[in-house]
């Protein structure tokens, strides 16, 4: 009989380590590193999620209405990814325990979407204050509270909204979802 010195857990680790090294083989050494910094963050959520760890700083008081940053991942085809650019702005929408439900935000002007629409220009979010905002509809998610960041330099470390624009995202939600 031949007995692996290696433990059942050190070959399952060898198993995936061989797997993504295939995988990743062909990718540009840059886009590589960008995916494998994006899982080794991954896998230390996850893991403090199990040991139930405690969150890192997150914008105080968050209610609906506030911009806020997300990490939402790498991801997939033509999903809101963070693929160079290290998260977005999103609109928290419902604070529901560990879970925010989130309006992602983009600075890209729509070429054909029926689902972004132009917010204009949010005051405190560019510091130009020329740049419009562009509110994603087709990306609203629920999120872990572990993904928000605060806003560097900002009260609070959000942005909030005032009530006519939370008015104005309401109508928008209503006329693409109810209507």
């Amino acid at each position: 009989m031949h007995f692996s010195s290696k433990t059942k857990k050190e070959r399952f680790h060898q198993k995936v380590y061989e797997s993504i090294e295939k995988e990743l083989n062909n990718i540009d050494v840059e886009i590589g590193n960008e995916y494998l910094a994006w899982l080794e963050k991954k896998t230390k959520y996850f893991n403090k999620s199990l040991n139930k760890a405690g969150y890192i700083t997150q914008p105080d008081n968050l209610s609906r209405g506030d911009i806020i940053w997300v990490e939402f991942g790498i991801n997939i085809g033509t999903e809101l990814s963070d693929f160079q650019t290290k998260g977005h702005y999103a609109v928290a929408w419902i604070i529901d325990l560990g879970n925010v439900v989130v309006i992602p935000l983009t600075s890209q002007k729509p070429s054909s979407s029926e689902m972004t629409f132009d917010l204009g220009i949010i005051e405190g979010l560019d510091e130009k204050e020329t740049i419009h905002s562009y509110l994603k509809l087709d990306a609203i998610r629920s999120i872990s509270k572990r993904r928000i960041r605060r806003l560097q330099g900002k009260k609070d470390g959000k942005i909030t909204l005032p009530s006519s624009k939370i008015e104005e995202i309401k109508k928008i939600i209503y006329h693409s979802f109810i209507l």
